[in-house]
């Protein structure tokens, strides 16, 4: 029943609903949306009567000018899906986060496929991804539509993100799923899309606090408001504004176990030193529906940290002193309107701050000590034009085609006390073409992205860069439940300022990189299943990637220090398998289980005389995979994960001395939501004469807890060499929410 109210809720949906449709954060919608987005009181009253419809399981709705019906509470699951677009696209529900083992977004990417996580160990540790072996730098991370940066390591770390006001994750490989967004979105490989703001709030005042509490002195209090105000005059017109803070502190001392040769020599028993972490985050958000077509949306956002930078663990030299403290604010504007069927506008801009402050006590110079300072803004400026031309196709469907035009500019400036810094200046201008066709059957995405890119530096000569880069991707619907991908995607990629000016490690000589990739998929997606209770979700793709000049950088003496140099040519090949499903064995009781699977050879093609040719590149396992399964029961819901990786290697000859060992890691989750509290709510509709009353419940006040065992085998394993991860270790969170 709840399927034919989503079908008939579709079928009665106005034609050009493209410019009417509230749209919340990259186009996410929900119910009270499409009530606004036809501007008739006929599409309402329909939305109101299908779920009379459901309430009463068919029955025959009475013509008495004024009906009580008896409360109820709406729920619905939605089925597990994969998108069958041009660009692979891999999504983590808030029903997956629930049941994973998560604490910071990093947490939560290595049950993704196709991804490393380069993890240095603790809570504290830097943690960055990798995407089919492309390196860190090629994946964008867009939070709330506007990119985050860094413009001196070009690296994101992800443990600086937390996952507890997020509402959606999604990594995009290849293209964007729209074309509707800044052109800095198609200057990268990959994506990862996170959202915070991507829905009304049923009501007018939310608070949400939880204190989270784990192994090794890990202790943090959130707390979390948001407000909705309605105007009293248009229905389509509302402000949402949320507030959310945190903090977080870990000792990070944790046990594991030395090894001072192979595997017959001594071991000792040894704790993590200096890998101590506080931190401070907040976050304001504003979103405020003008009308029916236009949105403005405003986020500001405050991080500051001070940690201690563990050393690698090497033999008996495992005292560490270094310290590191960073310091991040930004605040962007995004405005979009839909001025008709045909043509919308959007408007993004923001600045960025980032400070840094490392100190060595023990750098063995003149001053026996190193201090540095770095101080990195951007400010950023985005415009984009879409036209759309809706038609009808020959079985009468909609059919689309969109054109947009966008065109970023950015200015990037890094300053350091560092002796002999040349204090890097750099101005980026970069213009897309993009179009996209959506047919009964296929679906065509393309783009054409222009890069300009000037840098200037003290001491040194300006440089010009200039690239222009295709793009094309299509997908064909062979069945209702089958289709195939297939994309083509040229990047340009310029060296970040620590790769070329960073006076210890820089290398003026870098040459930016030129990527290409190719991609070939099938998706399966079936639902409904054995009378409506099972859905099944899967996806194979094949891919291969072309590097040339690839920029390889790993950690010399320590977490700051680097070495950066040039692969002349990377060839990446390899193939990845998704599976989901979903299992409704009573009202109430659910199975659910997705895994991955990921075989990928990046290997050095660059000389065929030199020791590391057709050996592979640094840190990339050939086998890698995740799984997780999850019960839940209506009061407690239960779930395994599993983490598995091959061997790797930390530098580019493949021999044995090398060689990182394979690891796998076995978590559980348990937890669960109470609703302590109902409130009764009612809605009333008119039309004519004629007047609706519809009376259900509402969750007003909630309790819930989640606890998480994490490591059950207690193994030390090594995601990067000498930086031994946690061995066992758990989590607790306790929440409310009103």
């Amino acid at each position: 029943m709840l399927r034919t109210f989503r079908w008939i809720l579709a079928t009665n949906m106005c034609k050009n609903r493209l410019h009417k449709i509230c749209y919340c954060r990259d186009g996410a919608r929900s119910v009270s949306t499409y009530i606004h987005c036809c501007g008739t009181r006929s599409c309402v009253i329909t939305i109101i009567l299908i779920l009379v419809a459901v309430a009463l399981y068919g029955q025959e709705a009475d013509s008495v000018r004024q009906r009580q019906l008896n409360e109820v509470i709406i729920a619905t699951e939605q089925p597990v899906r994969i998108a069958a677009d041009a660009a692979v696209v891999q999504q983590l529900t808030p029903k997956q986060l629930e049941a994973l083992p998560t604490l910071q977004l990093s947490d939560a990417l290595k049950y993704m496929s196709g991804l490393v996580i380069k993890d240095y160990g603790g809570t504290g540790g830097m943690k960055t991804v990798s995407v089919r072996g492309l390196g860190s730098q090629h994946t964008g991370v867009i939070y709330d539509g506007v990119p985050l940066t860094d413009c001196q390591t070009g690296q994101i770390d992800l443990g600086k993100l937390s996952l507890e006001n997020v509402r959606s994750i999604a990594l995009e490989i290849g293209m964007s799923s729209s074309i509707f967004v800044p052109a800095r979105f198609f200057s990268y490989s990959n994506m990862l899309k996170i959202n915070t703001l991507s829905q009304i709030p049923n009501k007018p005042f939310g608070v949400k606090v939880g204190f989270l509490a784990g192994s090794y002195g890990l202790y943090s209090p959130q707390v979390y408001l948001e407000n909705l105000i309605k105007s009293r005059k248009r229905d389509d017109r509302f402000l949402v504004w949320n507030i959310s803070a945190s903090y977080l502190t870990s000792k990070g001392d944790y046990p594991y176990l030395l090894h001072y040769g192979g595997v017959t020599d001594s071991v000792s028993r040894e704790r993590r030193q200096n890998s101590d972490v506080t931190v401070w985050n907040a976050e304001a958000n504003i979103c405020f529906k003008i009308d029916s077509k236009q949105q403005l949306t405003f986020k500001w956002y405050y991080y500051d940290s001070e940690r201690g930078l563990p050393s690698a663990t090497t033999f008996y030299s495992l005292n560490s002193s270094q310290r590191l403290s960073n310091r991040n604010t930004f605040g962007q504007l995004s405005y979009r309107n839909f001025f008709n069927t045909h043509w919308a506008y959007q408007l993004n801009a923001k600045f960025n701050y980032d400070h840094t402050h490392y100190l060595d006590p023990e750098y063995l110079n003149a001053a026996r000590f190193l201090e540095n300072d770095y101080k990195q803004t951007e400010g950023y400026l985005s415009n984009t034009v879409m036209y759309s031309l809706p038609f009808a196709g020959k079985k009468g469907r909609d059919q689309w085609l969109q054109i947009a035009l966008s065109h970023d500019l950015f200015h990037n400036f890094l300053k350091s006390n560092a002796l002999n810094y040349e204090n890097p200046s750099r101005i980026t201008s970069l213009a897309a073409l993009s179009l996209l066709y959506k047919g009964q059957i296929v679906k065509v995405h393309g783009n054409l992205l222009f890069t300009a890119v000037h840098d200037w530096a003290q001491g040194t000569q300006a440089d010009n860069f200039f690239h222009l880069s295709p793009t094309v991707g299509v997908a064909v619907a062979a069945t209702k439940d089958l289709s195939f991908r297939a994309f083509y995607k040229n990047i340009f990629r310029m060296p970040t300022f620590n790769d070329l000016y960073y006076r210890e490690v820089g290398n003026l000589n870098l040459n930016p990189e030129k990527t290409q990739q190719w991609d070939l998929g099938v998706v399966y997606n079936r639902d409904n299943l054995a009378h409506g209770r099972v859905d099944i979700a899967a996806s194979v793709d094949g891919y291969f990637n072309i590097v040339k000049d690839k920029i390889v950088a790993f950690p010399a003496r320590n977490l700051f220090s680097w070495t950066m140099l040039n692969y002349g040519k990377v060839f990446i090949g390899g193939a990845e398998v998704n599976a989901n499903l979903q299992y409704q064995f009573s009202k109430g009781y659910f199975l659910r289980f997705n895994g991955n699977c990921t075989y990928q050879k990046a290997v050095d093609r660059t000389d065929p005389t030199g020791k590391t040719y057709n050996h592979q590149i640094p840190y990339t396992p050939v086998w890698s995979g995740s799984t997780g399964v999850s019960v839940e029961l209506p009061w407690i819901t239960l779930s395994y994960s599993l983490l598995l990786a091959g061997e790797r290697y930390a530098l580019g000859q493949n021999i044995p001395i090398n060689r990182v060992a394979g690891y796998t890691d076995h978590s559980i989750t348990i937890g669960h939501q109470y609703a302590i509290k109902t409130d009764n709510a009612r809605k009333v509709e008119k039309q004519g004469g004629n007047k609706m009353s519809f009376a259900y419940k509402v969750v007003t006040h909630t309790i819930g807890f989640k606890c998480e065992l994490l490591n059950l085998a207690n193994k030390n394993y090594e995601i990067i060499r000498n930086y031994p991860m946690q061995g066992f270790g758990f989590r607790v969170k306790v929440f409310y929410e009103y």
